[in-house]
């Protein structure tokens, strides 16, 4: 995987956790460069093995555990 596209899925989940505590005055702009980043992504090649939506889930699964089983 590129470290481009780590990169910018670091950030995608950066600002998705950002949009869901947002204030409503700065979720327009939160939104803005979340599809941005989410076009930027999709326009990179393929990635070889695990689809897009497994490496999301892993990721989010590892968000969720408490900080102790870490």
């Amino acid at each position: 995987m590129s470290d481009r596209r780590e990169r910018l899925e670091e950030i995608r989940d950066q600002l998705t956790a950002a949009l869901r505590g947002a204030e409503p005055s700065v979720m327009a702009q939160i939104a803005g460069q979340l599809r941005q980043v989410l076009k930027e992504i999709d326009e990179l090649p393929p990635v070889e093995g695990k689809s897009a939506r497994e490496r999301f889930a892993k990721r989010v699964a590892a968000a969720e555990r408490p900080a102790s089983s870490a």
